[in-house]
């Protein structure tokens, strides 16, 4: 079992790098290739064709989580916005990167909230980084 999902990986890594599989046909007197349609496609055709949607889909899915990841590490508290506010653009980021499989330690969450609380909030910050051992 474990073979087959590196055979798997190593050829999504293939379509990755050397592009996708375009299955093609011969027109004219042997000279001319074009792209067939799919419903000329045989079964190898149809299954290579699946590994260029699946690279795609890991492609884009890794896309999103690098903005995400991004979006998370330069996360700020805007100066007008409230604390809730705040609290639900913070966990829509988070709720998202969870559903892309990307789960960060409870404990860098809380961190990253009170990095992030405006200088009004200091004492609090302090009580609670005291408090929990942060």
């Amino acid at each position: 079992m474990h073979d087959f999902i590196m055979d798997e990986v190593s050829e999504l890594w293939d379509v990755i790098c050397d592009g996708p599989f375009v299955p093609m046909t011969t027109i004219g007197e042997g000279t001319i290739t074009v792209p067939k349609t799919r419903k000329e496609y045989n079964d190898t055709e149809r299954k290579a064709i699946e590994k260029n949607f699946r690279a795609k889909k890991i492609l884009v899915k890794q896309s999103k989580i690098n903005m995400l990841t991004t979006e998370y590490e330069l996360f700020k508290m805007k100066k007008d916005e409230s604390i809730q506010d705040m609290h639900t653009h913070f966990t829509s980021i988070i709720n998202k990167l969870h559903s892309l499989g990307e789960v960060i330690p409870r404990n860098k969450l809380v961190q990253k909230i009170l990095s992030v609380l405006p200088g009004s909030w200091k004492r609090k910050v302090n009580a609670i980084t005291e408090a929990k051992d942060l």
